[in-house]
């Protein structure tokens, strides 16, 4: 496995995936409210002929939903939280430049940084490189292999 490649595609995933977080926890709570709520269907609903009502099988599909969604929540979030843990071991430099490099990357990024640091362009994909191998080893602990 390729550990500084998942890294990079953590760091580029990493905002759209606390977006992700809010919408699905929006989504929860709506579900939630529809499953449990006043206007949750009634649980002692009785079949005309047998089998389930409909009633309740919309009230288990809503459960199995809301599970579902509670589980990308609990992975998307686990995920967000070992990002941030990677990127508090690096000092504001290299948080800095992963982040105009991966996170919220913009035209003219790679200059912006040279001129902000003093240094040349090549300089700064030095850094880069030495902040992907740094945000690596911390959030894998291992850089290379």
């Amino acid at each position: 496995m390729n550990w500084q490649k998942e890294a990079i595609n953590d760091l580029r995933c990493h905002e759209k995936r606390k977006a992700a977080m809010e919408s699905l926890a929006d989504e929860i709570r709506e579900l939630r409210s529809r499953t449990y709520g006043s206007s949750a269907p009634a649980a002692d609903a009785v079949p005309v002929q047998g089998g389930t009502s409909t009633a309740e099988g919309r009230w288990i599909a809503a459960i199995d939903e809301l599970e579902r969604k509670k589980e990308a929540y609990r992975i998307t979030k686990r995920q967000v939280e070992a990002v941030e843990r990677g990127l508090a071991a690096l000092d504001e430099q290299q948080r800095e430049i992963l982040d105009s490099f991966f996170i919220n990357r913009v035209q003219g990024h790679v200059s912006a940084l040279a001129e902000k640091y003093h240094v040349e362009q090549s300089r700064v994909y030095q850094m880069k490189d030495q902040a992907v191998r740094n945000f690596t080893l911390a959030r894998y602990g291992v850089a290379e292999i």
